[in-house]
């Protein structure tokens, strides 16, 4: 059954996006684990107020993150993320996004890679993270990360509709990857805005794809500190996980 699981893996990166998602139902077993949202809430808080860099306006800029935790920080709501990301570590990650600079690897725990777009080459910041497949951060983060771990991806915004899910430059293999790598382990994507762009766009559709090969979760800042919400269940999407900025 692995040898044919491989193969069916293998052939979903040769075929087009519509029957690569039929093969990722197929091929990849990637379940929840009872990924916690008030846990992850903790963590977003503290990626907010410690990591998030800031543009020139001083308004929050698009970044990713991807960090590996002992699975308690996934779980459980009293689990200190600052056990395994300090203050420091945190700050250095954000001293090197503002100065436009990757972070792979770059702290002591070496837990954590992190990313702006690319300006230069217009590259999105997940993509940065998730390729080339087999050399990229994530492939690195993922050396240092056992099947007893929770490795959670993060995108300050939503993958956008016209290049992040779609076109030569899509994340969807990035993600296959990833968790073709820790099938049995805990795995979430999380993002936290609507990318602007993709407002009037059929989100619905493209969250119904990524939550077939990760689960998805989105993390906002409210007026309470932040709040998090699984975004498919049975097939339907929160709306919490639509909602516009107003």
């Amino acid at each position: 059954m692995k040898s044919v699981r491989r193969s069916q893996l293998f052939k979903a990166l040769l075929v087009p996006s519509s029957l690569l998602i039929v093969l990722l139902h197929l091929g990849v077993q990637s379940t929840e684990r009872d990924v916690n949202p008030g846990a992850l809430a903790n963590i977003f808080k503290y990626f907010a107020d410690n990591v998030q860099p800031k543009t020139t306006m001083q308004k929050d800029a698009q970044y990713a993150i991807a960090i590996s935790v002992l699975r308690a920080h996934c779980t459980d709501v009293d689990a200190d993320i600052q056990n395994v990301f300090s203050n420091k570590d945190a700050k250095h990650v954000r001293d090197e996004l503002s100065k436009g600079q990757k972070c792979l690897l770059c702290t002591d725990s070496r837990n954590v890679i992190a990313a702006r777009p690319n300006l230069t080459t217009n590259e999105h910041s997940e993509h940065v993270l998730l390729y080339p497949l087999g050399e990229s951060p994530m492939d690195k983060l993922l050396e240092q990360a056992d099947q007893s771990s929770c490795v959670v991806f993060y995108s300050y915004n939503s993958p956008c509709v016209k290049t992040c899910m779609h076109g030569e430059d899509n994340i969807f293999n990035g993600i296959l990857n990833w968790i073709n790598t820790r099938k049995k382990g805990m795995n979430t994507f999380v993002f936290e805005e609507i990318w602007q762009k993709d407002r009037k766009k059929n989100l619905a559709e493209e969250f119904l794809k990524i939550n077939a090969v990760v689960p998805l979760y989105r993390c906002k800042r409210t007026s309470d500190g932040m709040e998090c919400w699984k975004c498919v269940e049975n097939k339907n999407v929160n709306t919490n996980c639509l909602l516009e900025n107003k």
